[in-house]
């Protein structure tokens, strides 16, 4: 077996069809680890084949990688979101690469597709990730949010041909509700970690951000959804200060009882 796709999943049976059908040709297998879904997601992942179907409480977005990675039985293995599709390059550049690997890992040029259009300026691009490694290589970190893939020292990952599409939000709404579910993990990832609220903090990243999103990375030319991936980026950093205001004071008022 030389190609395991991994993804895990919860709640996704509106978008991981087309995820999994852009792999029929191209994995030998499908590993999916479930965290609980109640929508159908199991149901559409049976319709393929090639799908080994397991179901895991959710430990974190790092540690469920990771151990979705261990079930994979082939030599190289495709970590995927259920929101991400091998476009038709990306798919031949991967057969091309199969089974004469010339790396140990590979990067993809991934590109979001938000509210209905594909994103090719702002800080979301270019978006160049580590996703297809040789089983051992790799590891993802147990970040609360935002987790990383780590390759062994020395490594160094070829780049492949082709677009990953990241089918990210549909909707602003979905958007914002995602952007603070994140700011709370990082503001409680902080608050576990002994740090304090520290206003500087979020205008330096915040303004930071959104500069570098609209105007230095071209994200005006993209209209309102230019503008719309730069302020709500860039509210995160508030956001995640202001969760952790209320974490500490919620500490005190604790403490005083």
């Amino acid at each position: 077996m030389e190609l395991s796709a991994v993804l895990i999943t919860y709640n996704e049976a509106h978008r991981l069809g087309p995820t999994l059908e852009a792999l029929q040709g191209v994995a030998d297998e499908i590993v999916i680890v479930d965290s609980g879904s109640t929508d159908g997601t199991r149901a559409v992942a049976e319709r393929f084949p090639q799908v080994r179907w397991y179901e895991r409480p959710f430990p974190g977005y790092g540690a469920q990688k990771n151990w979705a990675n261990g079930l994979a039985r082939g030599r190289y293995i495709l970590s995927l979101d259920a929101d991400e599709v091998l476009s038709p390059a990306l798919r031949e550049a991967i057969l091309a690469e199969k089974g004469r690997w010339r790396a140990p890992a590979y990067e993809i040029l991934r590109v979001a597709v938000y509210c209905g259009a594909f994103i090719r300026a702002s800080d979301w691009y270019p978006d160049w990730k580590i996703r297809l490694f040789a089983r051992g290589v790799a590891h993802w970190d147990e970040a609360p949010v935002h987790e990383r893939l780590h390759l062994q020292a020395g490594i160094r990952p070829v780049r492949l041909a082709g677009e990953l599409w990241h089918y990210s939000y549909a909707t602003v709404t979905e958007h914002v509700t995602r952007n603070t579910h994140y700011a709370r993990l990082a503001a409680q990832a902080l608050y576990e970690a002994g740090k304090r609220p520290f206003w500087g903090r979020s205008f330096a990243k915040g303004g930071a951000r959104f500069f570098k999103s609209l105007v230095l990375k071209g994200g005006w030319r993209l209209g309102w959804r230019g503008w719309s991936i730069a302020l709500i980026g860039a509210s995160a950093y508030f956001l995640r200060e202001l969760y952790l205001a209320e974490l500490y004071e919620k500490q005190r008022s604790a403490e005083g009882e």
